[in-house]
Order: structure tokens, then C-alpha cells, then sequence
């Protein structure tokens, strides 16, 4: 991925057929109990790893099936402004698991001739893709954030952190961009920090975007045969197209494509005006559903402001990692948590 569009999060798991059993590892058992008393379902939760600079991994197997869940790239690395790609965040996983005598995660197998056994692939629940942008400053990361809330994505629900983070949400996957450095002295990290210094100057605004595990199904995407760092790189793109997009609200002839019904209260949006003022509760949410539909959010208001990087908005790219930057981890002693 060039460290340009990188990992921020892993679910993988996989079932073993084997007669061997594993070592095991939980925190624990939650176990679900009927009126008389009798075990309907047990859980096993995870046991969880630290490494490094206070970063964690979970990690469970009951001697069959073995899952793996974290930041999985950042594990024992001071920060994670870039991170790794599939491939090495991939191997990364079975460097973990190898350390606790765990067998690697693998493609599985189909048994072709009569009598052979298949064997499970490993399969993936969630990946969260991730890209730096720059903006040149806080003030312009601050009104990139700003314009990104007027925006609207059809069928998700869209949150609001001031003018540092906006996020978009559905069952399917969320979509998030915020400002990285506020987002690191809220972690804890020093303002004095060189990577903090370099991401407030470079203005540098966070795009994620979480791939739940609906949407990695209709991609065909869960088992670890059908992912790589060119696929990924196109989901990334197709999933985050609103950071592509012209802001439409400024053609003059958006207006005409909109329903006449709508179209009044689309202008007067436009023009800066606040509609809940001047119609009832299910009118506004009558027009803001159709409204959307043509990328205009009348529940935000409206920036009349002269935005002087809206060519930077449309024509965005994924900052690089500069040169001295540095992937590689301090691969400590991999240890359970209370250790």
C-alpha cells in the first residue's frame, strides 16, 4: 500500500480440525444460565497481551479455534501515525501466534480425493483501513472538518465532535475523519513529541473507515485468499468517495435536479437560513431525507464562508511516510496483561 492506505485494525480467526490440540488461553467464561438453572451457552472471552508502550492485543484459542483481535500493526510501536499494510500486518499475526506455540492462520485446504479431510481457512471480521491527508495547518484541518459535516452519506448516521472529528455509521461500516494531532495529546502524548509537531504542521486529518463484518461478506473479502493490499486499496477508495466529490451545493444548477417540493427549502438552506425555524419537526426531516440523496444536509448548518482550500478538498491524496519514519517494532516478550 505504499504506507499510504494501512491497517488500523484486525478480527481474524480460524477453526483447526487437527487432533492436536493447542495451548489455550482466555480470560475467562461467561456462561448463560435458563430459569432452572441449567447452562444454555458459554462464551470465552479473550485473554489479552501487552506489549510495548502500553499497546495490547486479545488473543483467544480453546485448543481449536484461535482468534485474534487488535491493532495489530501498532502493537509494541510507540505510535501508529502510518502502519503496515496487509501483508505485513499479516505476518505479524502468526509472529504473535508462533510465540505462544499457537500454529500459524493459513488458506486452508479442500480435500480432493475420497477420504481427505478439508480444512478451514482463516477468516477475517472486521479491517479498518486508514489514510493520512495534509492540509497545510490546524486552521485549514479545522475547516475540513467543518465542510465534511455538511456532508451527507446515504443510509448512515452521521456524528459530530465540534470541528476536530465527524464520523458516518451503518451495520455495515463506519466512516471517521478527524484531526490527528488534538487526537494524540488526547492519548497522552507530549507536545513536545517530534510526530506530534510534524502532524500539527502538516495539518494532518485522519480518514478510517471500519469494514464490519456484512460488508466484508457482500465484498468477498473474509476468507485471507481473497484480501490483498491492491483490493483493499480500491475498497478504501469506493468507501471513502465523499472525500472525492465536488461540493455540489455550489453548482447553480443543482437546484433544478432536486423535487420541486424540496427545492424552496433547499435554496433557503443555501442562502444560510436555519429551516427548523420556519417549519414543523416531521417537515424538516421529510425534506432532509430527500435532500441528502443529492449531497445536501439542511441538519448542518450551512458554511457560506469562502473556503479557500476547496480544490484541496476535491483533489486530496493519502500523505506518504516520510523517511524517518519507522514501521519496525521493539518485539518484547509477548506478555498477559496483570503480568
Amino acid at each position: 500500500m505504499a504506507n499510504e492506505i494501512f491497517i488500523d485494525w484486525l478480527t481474524i480467526s480460524q477453526l483447526h480440525t487437527s487432533e492436536e490440540l493447542f495451548p489455550i488461553f482466555t480470560g475467562g467464561i461467561n456462561v448463560d444460565y435458563d430459569p432452572n438453572g441449567n447452562a444454555r451457552f458459554e462464551r470465552v472471552r479473550p485473554a489479552h497481551f501487552s506489549g510495548s508502550h502500553e499497546t495490547r492485543i486479545s488473543l483467544k484459542s480453546d485448543g481449536r479455534h484461535i482468534s485474534l483481535s487488535g491493532n495489530v500493526g501498532r502493537f509494541s510501536r510507540k505510535d501508529n501515525l502510518f502502519n503496515c499494510g496487509w501483508g505485513r500486518t499479516f505476518e505479524k499475526c502468526n509472529r504473535i501466534l508462533q510465540s505462544k506455540g499457537l500454529p500459524s492462520f493459513n488458506a486452508g485446504k479442500i480435500g480432493h480425493a475420497i477420504g481427505e479431510p478439508s480444512a478451514p481457512s482463516a477468516r477475517v471480521s472486521r479491517i479498518d483501513l486508514t489514510a493520512n491527508f495534509a492540509t497545510g495547518s490546524e486552521s485549514q484541518a479545522r475547516h475540513l472538518i467543518k465542510w465534511l459535516a455538511t456532508r451527507s452519506v446515504s443510509r448512515m448516521k452521521k456524528g459530530r465532535a465540534g470541528d476536530e472529528s465527524v464520523w458516518w455509521v451503518n451495520s455495515r461500516h463506519m466512516l471517521k475523519a478527524y484531526i490527528k494531532h488534538i487526537e494524540m495529546l488526547k492519548h497522552g502524548c507530549a507536545e513536545d513529541d517530534p510526530v506530534y509537531l510534524w502532524c500539527k504542521e502538516q495539518g494532518v486529518v485522519r480518514v478510517e473507515i471500519e469494514l464490519k463484518r456484512r460488508l466484508l461478506n457482500d465484498l468477498d473479502m473474509m476468507e485471507i485468499s481473497k484480501i490483498s493490499d491492491e483490493k483493499l486499496i480500491q475498497v478504501f477508495h469506493e468507501q471513502t468517495e465523499i472525500f472525492n466529490a465536488v461540493d455540489r451545493s455550489d453548482e447553480p444548477d443543482i437546484l433544478d435536479a432536486i423535487p420541486t417540493k424540496s427545492r424552496v427549502h433547499a435554496a433557503a438552506w443555501m442562502a444560510g437560513q436555519d429551516l427548523k425555524q420556519f417549519m414543523s419537526r416531521a417537515t424538516f426531516f421529510r425534506h432532509a431525507k430527500i435532500l441528502r440523496e443529492y449531497g445536501i444536509d439542511i441538519s448542518e448548518p450551512r458554511n457560506v464562508e469562502a473556503f479557500p482550500v476547496k480544490v484541496r478538498i476535491v483533489e486530496m491524496k493519502p500523505l506518504s511516510m516520510p523517511d524517518w519514519y519507522s514501521l519496525e517494532d521493539d518485539q518484547p516478550h509477548l506478555k498477559a496483561v496483570g503480568e
